[in-house]
C-alpha cells in the first residue's frame, strides 16, 4: 500500500484551515501544530463555507497536536508554516521555529514559509538550520477568513449557513489557492503535483523575483485603504492624490535594484490607471466576498505589522541603495499618523 504523504501545518488560522482542507482532499495526511491552549478549538471537525458555490465544506480527516514532542516520528514530506512575517520573527515565532528545525533537519522534509518580509528567509534559515534548498515561499493564492470577523454578508450568501462555518474562503477565477515560488523546482513540483490532486483547486507557481516584487508592493495599496477608511475600490481611486501616491510608492518598491529589469518594466507599466484596473477586477471576482472589508479584517488589523514592516524595510533597503523612496516614506507617515487617531479616538 502507497504511503499517504504527510503535511504539518503550523497555525490552524484561515490559511492553514484551508490549505489543510485542500490537501485532505489531495489525499495527504494533514496535522496542525497549535498552541497548547488551542488544540481542543481547532479538533475536527471544522466547518468550512466556500463562496465559490455558496456550501458549507466539513472538514474532519486530520490530526491537531500543540508540540512537536506529538508528531510520533512520522516522515514528513513538506512543513507549512502560515504565521505572518512579524509573528515569525517574534520570540514566540523564533522559538516555534528552532523546534520545527531540530525535528526536520535530519529528515527530507521541505519548509514553506507562508509569511512575506525583506530578509525573512535568513531567519527561517538561521533559525532552522535548514539548507537552503529546503526552504522556499508559499502563500494562498486565494482569500480566506474566521467567519468571527463578521465581514458584510452579501447575496447570494446566506447568513445562517455562513454562519455554521469557523472559516470561510473564495476562490479568484483562475481557481489557484495556493502560490508557490520556483526557487526549489522540485520540491515546488511534487507540492504542487499534491495540491492539484484536490480536483476543486490548483496551485500556481511564480519564480523567485516575481514573488519578491509583488509580496514587496503590494501593501502601498493597503496603506492608502487604510488612511481613506477603508472605501471601496472605486472611490479609494477618486481619491487621486492619495491614489496616486500610493502608485508612486508602489513604483518606487518595484523599481529597487534587487527586482532587476523585471521590477523596473513593472514600475512602468503599472501605472494608477492599470493599478486602478487590476483592483476593480480582484474586487468583482470576490464577490460576494466583500474585498475591502476583507482587506481591512485581514491587512488593517491580523497582519498589519507585517505589512508596515515590509515597506519600512523597502524603505531602508532603497535609501541604503540612494533611492530617495519619497513617495513611500510619505505614505508610511501619514499612514502612522492616521492610525494613531483612530486608536487613541
Amino acid at each position: 500500500m502507497e504511503k499517504k504523504p504527510a503535511i504539518l501545518i503550523v497555525g490552524a488560522g484561515s490559511m492553514g484551515m484551508v490549505t489543510g482542507y485542500h490537501l485532505q482532499l489531495a489525499g495527504v495526511d494533514v496535522t496542525f501544530l497549535v498552541r497548547p491552549t488551542r488544540v481542543e478549538d481547532f479538533k475536527p471537525p471544522q466547518l468550512l463555507y466556500c463562496y465559490d458555490d455558496a456550501t458549507l465544506k466539513k472538514f474532519d480527516d486530520y490530526r491537531v497536536i500543540g508540540n512537536m514532542s506529538e508528531s510520533g516520528g512520522k516522515p514528513l514530506d513538506f512543513v507549512i508554516v502560515t504565521l505572518d512575517g512579524a509573528t515569525t520573527r517574534s520570540a514566540e515565532g523564533t522559538a516555534v521555529l528552532r523546534d520545527i528545525g531540530n525535528a526536520i533537519r535530519s529528515t527530507a522534509a521541505y519548509l514553506v514559509m507562508g509569511g512575506v518580509g525583506v530578509g525573512l528567509r535568513e531567519h527561517y534559515l538561521k533559525t532552522t538550520g535548514l539548507p537552503e534548498n529546503r526552504v522556499f515561499g508559499g502563500f494562498l493564492g486565494l482569500l480566506a477568513h474566521q467567519v468571527s470577523a463578521n465581514l458584510p454578508v452579501n447575496p447570494p450568501t446566506d447568513p445562517a449557513t455562513l454562519a455554521k462555518a469557523s472559516m470561510a474562503y473564495r476562490h479568484f477565477s483562475n481557481k489557484k489557492g495556493f502560490l508557490l515560488e520556483t526557487r526549489v523546482p522540485e520540491a515546488a513540483r511534487a507540492f504542487a503535483a499534491l495540491y492539484d490532486r484536490s480536483g476543486v483547486s490548483l496551485c500556481g507557481a511564480m519564480g523567485k523575483t516575481l514573488v519578491d516584487i509583488v509580496t514587496n508592493s503590494a501593501f502601498p495599496m493597503l496603506a492608502a485603504s487604510e488612511i481613506a477608511n477603508w472605501p471601496n475600490v472605486t472611490a479609494l481611486v477618486a481619491n487621486k492624490e492619495l491614489w496616486q501616491l500610493a502608485c508612486r510608492a508602489q513604483a518606487e518598491i518595484m523599481a529597487l535594484p534587487q527586482h532587476g529589469l523585471l521590477g523596473k518594466l513593472m514600475a512602468v507599466i503599472m501605472g494608477p490607471g492599470i493599478t486602478a484596473k487590476l483592483q476593480l477586477k480582484l474586487e468583482r471576482e470576490m464577490l460576494p466576498l466583500d474585498y475591502q472589508a476583507f482587506n481591512r479584517f485581514h491587512h488593517g488589523a491580523k497582519v498589519r505589522a507585517q505589512d508596515v514592516q515590509v515597506m519600512q524595510n523597502c524603505v531602508a533597503d532603497g535609501e541604503r541603495q540612494g533611492k530617495p523612496m519619497a513617495s513611500l516614506r510619505e505614505l508610511l507617515a501619514r499612514q502612522a499618523a492616521h492610525h494613531a487617531t483612530t486608536t487613541t479616538a
